[in-house]
């Protein structure tokens, strides 16, 4: 029993390590506080992806929504040549402005600047560029459901991609065309309007 009572007095220390407990104790405080702080950093870090991944698999399901409808619109009718539904006259931007309008909003969620852009750009495509005579004639595309499948194809490549964890895909040479001339065409426009 006296080796009990031995081993719990405290034993005597030598005057020059006096700091040695408060310095140890210190040390394993903040050493504990680091890996708290490191742990819960990385729990809100894999949340907040988790989250922001399925904000984007949801807009994924919006895009493709609006894309399915708007490429049967395409391939029923002489989309720019024929009356456009709903009542909407001639107005196919509008017609198709009001179809793909939460699809554009839904690309805004993406957090990759180049998805968005080049998101946008198909989504521009397929509203207003598809059936654009000016475009149209300058690429020598001529038929409106050609641009209109480039833009489909190229916008389902790049959500699959990002889905995937992907590089983006190269773009297509009518999507390519298509785009460019469309720049073009709203460059031109801007500079109008600019007075340049």
């Amino acid at each position: 029993m006296d080796w009990i009572i031995d081993a719990a007095q405290p034993t005597a220390m030598n005057a020059n390590q006096w700091w040695l407990a408060p310095l140890l104790g210190g040390f394993g405080a903040i050493l504990g506080a680091s890996l708290t702080s490191v742990v819960a950093w990385r729990v809100l870090s894999d949340a907040k992806a988790a989250r922001r991944r399925a904000e984007e698999r949801e807009a994924t399901g919006v895009i493709s929504a609006g894309l399915r409808e708007a490429r049967q619109i395409y391939w029923k009718g002489n989309v720019g040549t024929e009356m456009a539904p709903d009542g909407f006259d001639r107005d196919w931007t509008g017609y198709f402005s009001k179809m793909l309008g939460e699809a554009e909003v839904a690309v805004m969620v993406f957090e990759d600047e180049v998805l968005r852009q080049r998101l946008k750009a198909s989504m521009d495509l397929l509203i207003w560029g598809a059936h654009d005579g000016q475009l149209l004639e300058e690429t020598r595309l001529f038929f409106p459901r050609v641009v209109a499948l480039a833009a489909h194809k190229d916008v389902l490549a790049c959500l699959g991609a990002n889905l995937r964890d992907e590089d983006l895909p190269t773009p297509g040479e009518y999507w390519t065309k298509a785009n460019s001339q469309w720049e073009w065409q709203e460059e031109q426009i801007r500079r109008a309007e600019a007075g340049e």
